[in-house]
């Protein structure tokens, strides 16, 4: 009596790595689809479609602060929050906006310049940044102008001088076009993984004649590979499996599997046995009565083409007709996959064993 044990099985990782490895061109599709995607909006939102690029201006002002007549000690310097409190403060920017000689609104002055301390907290530099030159140079001259006043009037500050003016230049934008293209690929890579593994969840298919045993407990006999080599082991567990039967049905999941191809590979086995080909259930509903008549069942499963639910439908099917399935044969199976597989597992068994020798 077969019973279905997907639900407690395992995400088998190492057959999930070799298949990946094997579909290594959707992998890198993916990658490449992904890198494409992010980093192709990224370089439109911000350089094709980003405007025109704004000049920009920095000068440089020296900060010199008085001593606290009550300690003899230097007053405590100003941060660039502060200074920027200063220069954009209500009256400040007034007597800016009546200083200059380009029409601009408090806010669009506001947001055209910025003080900043960057080592030094006794030299400020004034960064300007607008659509052209001039523009450029007329908000930094009156930024200058209220620098100065603040050291007028502020009592910290003995005097406020310029140490250095630019010139207008391009500002250089801050892209970053490569970063968006590692990021896009490394998420279009992540979303395919995670895409190939959902798929393989989700489609059930079947690639490792142990997965097919554990699965529905049923014996596999063994394996046929596409070429019509048949694994080792399959003429010896066929005589165990189906001992004392001379009569076999042999039948397929997939109607379009060549039944009677695979009964020509299996009658030179050993054993006085009879194989004949059965359609499918799925095919011929009406098999039910041929398969009735045999002393044993061989159920055949197309690796990597039959679905799990297909299987456990035809193996339900076989169950209402009292028919007892005594083995399964993974047919067109993929015989390098196995190997590789199998591979691994025996590596990892012998550095075991080499272990526990030490």
């Amino acid at each position: 009596m077969w019973q279905c044990n997907y639900e407690k099985e395992p995400f088998d990782m190492r057959l999930f790595v070799l298949l990946c490895i094997r579909r290594f061109w959707v992998v890198l599709a993916g990658t490449l689809t992904g890198l494409a995607l992010t980093g192709g909006i990224y370089y439109l939102k911000n350089v094709t479609f980003g405007g025109v690029i704004p000049y920009t201006m920095d000068s440089k002002y020296y900060l010199e602060y008085a001593v606290d007549p009550s300690d003899q000690q230097t007053f405590s310097y100003f941060a660039s929050y502060t200074w920027n409190d200063f220069l954009k403060s209500e009256d400040m920017v007034a007597g800016m906006l009546d200083s200059l000689n380009i029409p601009m609104t408090a806010q669009e002055l506001k947001n055209s310049f910025e003080a900043e301390l960057v080592s030094d907290l006794r030299i400020c530099y004034i960064h300007t940044t607008a659509r052209d030159p001039e523009t450029v140079r007329e908000i930094d001259r009156v930024a200058g102008e209220a620098i100065m006043a603040v050291g007028e009037r502020q009592k910290e500050l003995l005097t406020v001088s310029l140490m250095d003016r630019g010139t207008p230049r391009l500002a250089t934008p801050d892209l970053r076009t490569l970063r968006a293209c590692i990021l896009g690929a490394a998420l279009g890579f992540f979303f395919t993984l995670f895409g190939l593994g959902l798929w393989m969840m989700l489609e059930e298919r079947v690639h490792m004649p142990g997965t097919l045993a554990g699965r529905y407990g049923i014996p596999v006999a063994g394996y046929v590979s596409p070429g019509g080599e048949a694994s080792k082991e399959l003429e010896s567990q066929l005589d165990y499996l189906l001992r004392g039967k001379a009569d076999i049905g042999v039948t397929a999941v997939d109607g379009e599997l060549d039944t009677g191809g695979m009964v020509k590979l299996l009658k030179p086995l050993r054993g006085e046995r009879e194989y004949t080909a059965i359609p499918s259930l799925y095919q011929a509903p009406e098999a039910g009565d041929a398969l009735r008549g045999k002393e044993g069942i061989l159920l055949l499963v197309r690796a990597d083409r039959d679905r799990g639910k297909a299987i456990e439908e035809i193996l339900r099917r076989l169950r209402q007709l009292d028919i007892e399935v005594d083995a399964m044969i993974l047919a067109e199976a993929d015989r390098r996959l196995i190997r590789q597989y199998l591979a691994c597992d025996i590596a990892q068994r012998g550095r075991r064993m080499g272990k526990e020798d030490k």
